[in-house]
């Protein structure tokens, strides 16, 4: 059987900013008019968010070395293990996929991947970016495609159905899930030696076409009468969380059949304050993230495939899902939480853990 690491991190977009931009998708989620007036006056807020908003310089300060101290700790073990390839699971938030399919999972089968990441960060007002570059800024990185396509097959013929690609569809470089990843886990720039895998899920599901993969239905002022019935309505629902379970089920027992050292990884954060209605968009359900960490920490990470998709949705926690998919690889290894971030203003949670044997 392969040597596997399992490993859990954040792709968290502002971080690939200056600190002083990361409450900024706050400020603009405050602009939409789904969010009710009342709740735009931070009086009104709960009385941490507003103590964390009053030191907010302090706190995205305190946010970003937490995540450079939990990135290179992580970066640390993987150079330990020295991997032949790295298995990402990650979500494509209407990127690579969109109206013209978009598959509960796909494996990429490529050996080289074209990215640009700091693109993204225009929507967040092109802030200076952590490499000190043109938000332009383009590079290839290494994938292993013949495993990738190994590995498809496998998982296919253990009874559960996985898209794959040999090419980019709609998307001309990395989806940022993945994109992100490579960066962060690269803070220093000494280079990214590994080859990848990704694997995307379609976490956002029923809202991945009318959000664009995002917020932008949140900031839709057309009225009803000019909107899409279906490019603008609730799209069919995402894979369930026993799906993403068996799909990490699947992986692993494809590895069983090999020998090279693999690390599997989950890149997302978990719930977001713009995926949660119940909180008018401005904060993320922290009750529903505690719990899951409190799981992980008892080694019940297994119990995530008893989740439902409402219950995820509700909780804004989508991106949750690539956690799930990397549950099932490890449903029996105790893990590490390396970091858990709680915040309030900055969007999502984030935490990093580490499965090892």
């Amino acid at each position: 059987m392969a040597e596997l690491l399992g490993l859990g991190i954040t792709h968290y977009p502002p971080l690939l900013g200056a600190p002083d931009a990361f409450a900024n998708l706050l400020r603009i989620i405050m602009t939409s008019d789904l969010v009710p007036e009342k709740m735009k006056q931070v009086e009104n807020w709960p009385g941490e968010m507003q103590q964390e908003y009053e030191s907010e310089v302090q706190k995205a300060a305190e946010h970003q070395e937490r995540h450079i101290k939990a990135l290179a700790e992580v970066r640390r073990r993987i150079d330990d293990f020295n991997p032949d390839a790295v298995i990402m699971f990650g979500d494509d938030q209407y990127e690579n996929f969109k109206e013209d399919v978009i598959p509960p999972f796909n494996i990429y089968c490529m050996d080289s991947f074209h990215s640009r990441p700091f693109e993204m960060l225009k929507m967040l007002g092109d802030p200076p970016n952590i490499w000190g570059v043109d938000s332009g800024f383009a590079y290839d990185v290494a994938g292993n495609g013949i495993l990738g396509r190994s590995l498809a097959h496998a998982i296919i013929e253990s009874d559960c159905p996985i898209a794959y690609s040999y090419k980019y569809a709609n998307h001309d470089h990395l989806s940022h899930a993945f994109a992100n990843a490579c960066v962060y886990l690269d803070w220093d720039q000494k280079g990214w030696p590994y080859p990848i895998i990704p694997i995307s899920v379609n976490c956002y599901g029923t809202g991945v076409i009318k959000s664009r993969g995002g917020f932008s239905h949140l900031l839709d002022k057309r009225p009803m009468a000019l909107r899409d019935p279906y490019l603008d309505a609730q799209a069919p629902a995402g894979p369930t969380p026993r799906s993403c379970f068996n799909v990490g089920q699947a992986l692993r027992d494809a590895l069983e059949h090999r020998d090279e050292r693999i690390v599997v990884m989950a890149s997302s954060g978990w719930s977001h304050a713009f995926l949660v209605e119940k909180h008018s968009y401005l904060y993320p359900d922290r009750e529903f993230d505690a719990a899951r960490v409190s799981e992980l920490r008892n080694g019940d990470q297994a119990n995530w495939a008893s989740l439902t998709n409402n219950e995820v949705e509700s909780a804004g926690s989508q991106e949750f899902k690539n956690w799930i998919c990397l549950a099932g690889v490890f449903p029996e290894r105790q893990a590490q939480v390396i970091e858990y971030l709680d915040t309030w203003i900055f969007n999502s949670q984030k935490c990093f853990a580490v499965f090892e044997s």
